[in-house]
């Protein structure tokens, strides 16, 4: 019993992930569709029939004071990072046909 809802609860959070979000929205669907959300690719990679575009969002997120509900005396702020999303999708026949995200944080 508790092997099964412990699978109900993984396949739950697994399929509310941001990497399953991308690629129900993505995969499917032309190539265009790229170009008109996200631009000129930073890199194609051709691999024989498939082709991965490899596209680059870079973020500047500030700093912000971190909320410890009670009042204190020293606030505790988070330092300013750059955040880097980078997108692969892979292409085959003008489809794409797989999509996968990472997420960089530099200090």
């Amino acid at each position: 019993m508790y092997r099964f809802i412990f699978f109900v609860l993984l396949l739950i959070a697994s399929s509310c992930s941001s990497q399953r979000n991308l690629q129900r929205t993505y995969v499917g669907k032309p190539q265009t569709e790229l170009e008109s959300m996200f631009g000129y690719p930073k890199t194609i990679l051709d691999q024989g029939a498939e082709k991965v575009y490899v596209y680059e969002i870079i973020k500047n997120l500030k700093s912000t004071e971190i909320g410890q509900g009670k009042l204190t005396l020293d606030p505790i702020i988070s330092p300013m990072v750059q955040k880097t999303e980078r997108y692969y999708f892979t292409v085959k026949d003008g489809k794409i046909i797989d999509v996968k995200l990472e997420e960089e944080y530099e200090r």
